[in-house]
């Protein structure tokens, strides 16, 4: 575990490997000119750099046509991203997060910033999220919220990943929802418009249509 963690740390210590993986944090594939671009390096620099994230297990590539799309090699990966993020000094980046990233963005594939951390907080006071032995549960009338919302709740269960889980929020510092619901969720809003994606790799905005939902469904009021 030793020897892993080290690998791990030396290939985040990296800055544009950093930056490579923070425009996949967004869980959507990108090629390598797009992600040399985002990190302002050479073609053949962020190739170099990609090999050494697939061989460290942190992305996967998939092949269309000519074409080879990178992403974040799964949730896991990106939960430990956004933890870090969280956990290092303000200083250790290179700017502060844009105001829009703040509010709203996506983490790998559940929503992550000032918003998902109102809604986790939303949920938990309403006891629609339970901690059970530590462990974060899907309540009944959580089980019933996100069903009215067209989340297929059988599909949840079948899922391997667990269906809820907290991820430290890398700008807030607080917990967000992730796991197989947090991903629903997601899903459902961008179906739905409640979200839609901005311009900024991450970047989500709130429609005025997910404002009345949030506050019908879960009884969130935003100002």
């Amino acid at each position: 575990m030793h020897s892993r963690l080290a690998k791990i740390g030396a290939i985040l210590a990296d800055e544009t490997r950093a930056e490579i993986l923070t425009a996949l944090m967004d869980g959507r594939g990108r090629t390598g000119g797009e992600l040399a671009r985002f990190a302002e390096v050479a073609p053949s620099t962020a190739s170099e750099h990609l090999s050494k994230l697939l061989d460290a297990g942190l992305v996967t590539v998939e092949a269309q046509g000519r074409h080879r799309y990178f992403r974040i090699a799964s949730d896991e990966v990106a939960a430990m991203l956004e933890s870090l993020g969280a956990a290092a000094p303000v200083n250790a980046f290179r700017s502060p997060a844009p105001a829009a990233l703040t509010y709203a963005r996506s983490c790998y594939d559940h929503l992550a910033g000032e918003l998902a951390v109102l809604i986790f907080d939303q949920l938990i006071n309403d006891g629609h999220l339970d901690r059970v032995d530590g462990h974060l549960q899907l309540s009944e009338s959580g089980t019933a919220l996100l069903a009215s919302t067209g989340i297929d709740i059988e599909a949840l269960r079948r899922s391997k990943r667990p269906i809820v889980r907290s991820c430290l929020d890398w700008t807030q510092r607080r917990n967000h929802l992730a796991g197989a619901a947090g991903a629903a969720l997601l899903g459902i809003s961008l179906e739905r418009r409640w979200v839609i994606r901005g311009s900024q790799p991450r970047s989500i905005r709130l429609t005025s249509q997910g404002r009345t939902a949030l506050a019908e469904r879960i009884g969130l009021a935003l100002e």
